[in-house]
């Protein structure tokens, strides 16, 4: 598997310039093989109108491998936020009038924040054509990644592409000198040593333990992951040990496992059947599972709008989301449908 890993990557490489990827094939695999795992059978049978029998994994990289032929899309995979700069901002990160590449001059949405709304846009619209409806969730899988890797919101050194490194001892990376995006992009992913398969699984346990939700809209993804990006920059020169490693190894599991929650959602979103509310008719506990076992996540109030995550009961139980985006488990009696 890592071999095959390996060679598909490098295959990549020969075709790609340097500043391309946004996590390596294997991120983005990861991303749509999680969010894929937590559709509904509404938006998933949405999403096998779209694709057929391809999996939201296997076109997770096609937005990558087109590029070179198609070079109006290149700052689509991207927001280049000044490092100094507190947050995104649409006219200064968006609008590349004197940008080389085709289309920049009247592109008023050549950043990938302004893409991800573009194109759930052009998905949700059925009077579109099956061919822009495909490309516009191919350009979404891969995009929702690329948004939540650090380095695609930070515009100082290319994304940190400048910023040449000593990784884990070693200054070559494969045919390459190592660089600090490319260690964010597949680097510390491959030093984990599990494959695609793994690293969701381990991906889903960290969602469970830590009650993750989808949150937020692409302009907050990319403030997160600016912010994220300042906190890990490494200046040219620098070394990426294992102490950094296992530092900043949890902000790439945080990231991908909220690509893929929040990819996920975004799909239920446009193909999803209307989610299902009820009010609340007391204060209720919201749990972190199906019993009073553990420590509430917070308290809702009496008269508060909730939304069914699944329609059924568990032990009694409604799974839902609260207004502020939380979810977890409250007692089904003291829920109003409606």
């Amino acid at each position: 598997m890592k071999k095959l890993m390996c060679v598909a990557a490098a295959m990549l490489l020969v075709f790609l310039p340097a500043t391309v990827q946004a996590w390596g094939p294997e991120g983005h695999e990861i991303v749509g093989t999680l969010a894929e795992a937590m559709l509904r059978n509404t938006a998933k049978a949405g999403v096998q109108s779209i694709l057929g029998t391809a999996t939201l994994a296997s076109v997770s990289n096609w937005a990558d491998q087109i590029r070179q032929a198609r070079q109006e899309t290149y700052n689509w995979h991207f927001v280049d936020i000044p490092r100094s700069a507190a947050t995104f901002d649409d006219a200064r990160d968006c609008f590349k009038p004197t940008d080389t590449h085709p289309g920049a001059a009247t592109d008023h949405l050549n950043c990938v924040v302004d893409r991800i709304t573009f194109f759930k846009q052009v998905l949700a619209d059925t009077t579109k054509t099956p061919t822009e409806r495909q490309e516009a969730l191919q350009f979404i899988v891969h995009f929702v990644g690329d948004v939540h890797q650090p380095f695609h919101a930070v515009g100082d050194a290319r994304g940190a592409n400048d910023n040449l490194i000593t990784e884990f001892g070693s200054t070559q990376c494969g045919s390459r000198p190592c660089n600090l995006h490319s260690a964010w992009d597949s680097g510390m992913i491959t030093h984990t040593g599990m494959d695609v398969n793994a690293y969701t699984q381990h991906l889903q346990q960290l969602i469970t333990a830590n009650h993750m939700t989808a949150s937020g809209n692409p302009a907050d993804w990319a403030n997160e992951s600016h912010a994220a990006g300042q906190t890990a920059w490494i200046d040219n020169g620098g070394v990426l040990d294992e102490a950094y490693y296992n530092t900043q190894i949890q902000v790439v599991d945080s990231r991908l496992a909220l690509a893929g929650l929040r990819l996920a959602a975004l799909l239920e979103d446009v193909f999803g059947a209307s989610t299902p509310t009820g009010v609340t008719t007391r204060n209720l506990r919201l749990r972190p599972d199906a019993s009073s076992a553990h420590k509430a996540v917070e308290t809702i109030q009496k008269g508060a709008t909730v939304a069914l995550v699944e329609a059924g009961k568990t032990n009694n139980y409604y799974h839902v989301k609260a207004a502020d985006g939380k979810a977890g488990w409250v007692l089904a009696k003291y829920v109003k449908l409606q």
